[in-house]
């Protein structure tokens, strides 16, 4: 019998439900190439309080990044993190600077070095690696 996992499936039903344009924030794992100009809004982290994966809490990170009306993150980082007590678990957390990029017309995520919030989720890797 599997296990079910109410919170990812709870952020799985909202992701799906009105939150595709949050999917389509560009996560980027350094800083775009210089001739990308960008306005920083500021630092965004989540963690969840358990084990878990990373893919589980990015779309609730995709949504914050969305509400402060970023279209991108750079300097993300998706990682295992120790908790409070490190010898009892270690949670995934996720952060990065949220940001309003100025892409030049037909620039994609993809060309400045990123992946969308929902690619990485599909490929389960870092967005430089896809």
């Amino acid at each position: 019998m599997k296990k079910f996992n109410l919170i990812g499936f709870l952020m799985l039903v909202s992701a799906s439900a009105g939150a595709s344009d949050s999917l389509d924030i560009c996560l980027v794992t350094g800083l775009p190439s210089s001739d990308i100009q960008y306005e920083n809004i500021r630092k965004i982290k989540i963690g969840k309080n358990s084990y878990g994966s990373v893919t589980d809490i990015l779309p609730a990170f995709a949504d914050k990044a969305d509400s402060l009306g970023a279209n991108a993150v750079v300097n993300y980082v998706g990682s295992q993190r120790f908790g409070f007590w490190p010898w009892r678990f270690v949670r995934p957390v996720v952060r990065g600077q949220a940001v309003r990029l100025n892409m030049n017309d037909g620039q994609t995520c993809k060309d400045i070095g990123g992946a969308t919030v929902k690619r990485v989720i599909e490929t389960n890797k870092e967005p430089h690696l896809i």
